[in-house]
């Protein structure tokens, strides 16, 4: 009886032990996005930004594929943009901002008639930002 509870005890100390290593290179290959990358393209994204009109347009489909470049980095698996999405629910703090950010470049992509302002562009792009903050990209 005390053999089976002995090895009954190593065998739940080795899982716990897998399962811990597993825990820890998991975030660490979440965490080491380069940094400085991230903060050069959206660098450029706040110029395009500042131009207006088509600059508006661009900054919102940079910045929704710089997000997409971080989710992959960090190791979201999934076929487009908006399975990585749905994995990394998890990881943004306003998952719904996200979302809107990229419903919007959506839009942009496939609809003709999407008419942009400087309010909803800033409001998009600081969703977008917030996503790559919380991703640790910025």
């Amino acid at each position: 009886m005390d053999n089976l509870l002995m090895l009954l005890l190593a065998v739940v100390f080795f899982v716990g032990i897998v399962l811990l290593i597993y825990i820890t290179v998991s975030s660490r290959k979440r965490s080491k996005l380069d940094q400085t990358y991230f903060r050069e393209q959206w660098q450029k994204i706040e110029q395009l930004q500042n131009q207006g009109g088509t600059g508006w347009q661009l900054a919102v489909l940079e910045a929704d594929k710089l997000l997409d470049q971080a989710l992959k980095a960090a190791g979201y698996p999934g076929q487009t943009m908006g399975d990585r999405l749905k994995d990394a629910q998890r990881a943004f703090r306003d998952t719904d901002a996200v979302w809107q950010a990229h419903k919007l470049r959506n839009r942009l992509a496939h609809e003709s008639d999407v008419r942009l302002n400087a309010i909803v562009v800033s409001r998009a792009l600081r969703q977008f930002k917030a996503g790559l903050k919380d991703l640790r990209a910025l």
